[in-house]
C-alpha cells in the first residue's frame, strides 16, 4: 500500500485522519524552499565534520549524522520544528494523553550513495511500555532533498503501528519508500516501522528528522544541556516550550517545575491555550469545590 501523498493546502484533521490509520502520511511542499536552503546551508558543516567518525551498523556507515547541539549550528530549523501544521497535528495525536508534549530529539541525517538500507525499527522503543491506543510519540521526517525510493527515501510499513511489539511483528517486507520533493514531511507515528532506504543513486540526499513525546516521559537528548538558556533566548516561546523550558500540567501535579527566577527561557505558562488545560487529580478550582460541599 503505497504512503497516502496529501497537498499542503490539506486540513490538518484529514492528515491527522490518515496518520491515525495508515501510521505514516506524506504532505508534500509544507516547508517554503527559502527555509529548507537555509537549513541545508546551516546543516553542512556539521554533516561535513562527521565525516570518517564511526557509526553503529545502525546508524550506516555512509550516513553523516548531527543531533547534538543541532539548533545551534541550525538555528533557522526552529522553523521547521513548530510548524502550524506540525503543532496542530501533534496537539490531535499527543495532548488525549498529555498536558503538554516536547521535542524528543532533532537530527540531521545525509545518506550517500552506496549505503545499504536501515534496519526496520519503530522509535517509540526506547520507552519501556506499550497501552493499546496510546502514542508516546510522533515522528517528522523534512526532506532537505528530493527523496526517491532510489537515493534512499525512508522506507515504512504502511499499517505497522496496528501491531503491539510485545505480541506481533508486522510483515516487515510489506514497506514502502517515501517519494517526495524537497520542502515536503513525513509524518509517522512512534509505533509506525520505518527506517532508511539504501542509497544506490549518485548523489547523497539529506533529511531532518524531528521526534515529540508525551510531556511526562524524558526527552530522548538533554536539551537543556545542548541549549542553555542564553542560547534557547533566540527562539520563540513556543519553540522554548517544545524544548522543555516549561513544566506539565498544573498545580500539584505539575512535572518538571521550575521555581527560580534567574533563567530567562524558562515560561510559568505554557505558551499555547491547548496545552494549558488542567487535567489534574482533582480538577478545576471549581470541581473543588463542588466536592467539598462548599
Amino acid at each position: 500500500m503505497p504512503i497516502s501523498s496529501l497537498e499542503p493546502s490539506v486540513e490538518a484533521a484529514t492528515a491527522t485522519e490518515v496518520l491515525r490509520r495508515d501510521g505514516a502520511v506524506i504532505i508534500k511542499n509544507l516547508a517554503a524552499p527559502e527555509l529548507i536552503r537555509s537549513v541545508s546551508a546551516e546543516l553542512r558543516d556539521k554533516f561535513d565534520a562527521d565525516r570518517g567518525t564511526e557509526h553503529s551498523g545502525f546508524d550506516g556507515s555512509l550516513t553523516l549524522r548531527c543531533s547534538a547541539s543541532l539548533l545551534r549550528a541550525a538555528p533557522s530549523a526552529a522553523d521547521l520544528m513548530d510548524h502550524n501544521m506540525l503543532i496542530a497535528i501533534a496537539d490531535a495525536i499527543l495532548l488525549p494523553h498529555c498536558a503538554t508534549y516536547q521535542l524528543g530529539s532533532m537530527t540531521g541525517i545525509e545518506i550517500h550513495p552506496g549505503e545499504k538500507a536501515q534496519p526496520l525499527h519503530r522509535d517509540d522503543s526506547l520507552y519501556p511500555i506499550e497501552i493499546s491506543g496510546l502514542e508516546l510519540q510522533i515522528g517528522v521526517m523534512w526532506a532537505l532533498d528530493d527523496f526517491t525510493e532510489e537515493n534512499g527515501g525512508t522506507r515504512v510499513v504502511p499499517n505497522s503501528h496496528r501491531f503491539m511489539r510485545s505480541w506481533h511483528l508486522p510483515d516487515l517486507s510489506a514497506w514502502e519508500s517515501t517519494v517526495m520533493p524537497s520542502g515536503s514531511a513525513l509524518f509517522y507515528l512512534g509505533s509506525t516501522w520505518h527506517g532508511g532506504g539504501a542509497n544506490n543513486s549518485t548523489a547523497p540526499r539529506a533529511g531532518l528528522i524531528n521526534t515529540y513525546s508525551l510531556g511526562w516521559l524524558r526527552q530522548e537528548s538533554n536539551h537543556y544541556l545542548e541549549l542553555p538558556s542564553s542560547t534557547a533566548m533566540q527562539f520563540t516561546p513556543r519553540q522554548r516550550a517544545l524544548l522543555g523550558y516549561t513544566a506539565h500540567g498544573c498545580g500539584d501535579d505539575s512535572i518538571g517545575k521550575y521555581d527560580g527566577d534567574d533563567c530567562p527561557a524558562w515560561l510559568d505558562t505554557p505558551p499555547e491555550p491547548a496545552w494549558r488545560d488542567e487535567r489534574g487529580q482533582v480538577g478545576t478550582a471549581e470541581n473543588v469545590q463542588a466536592q467539598s460541599g462548599d
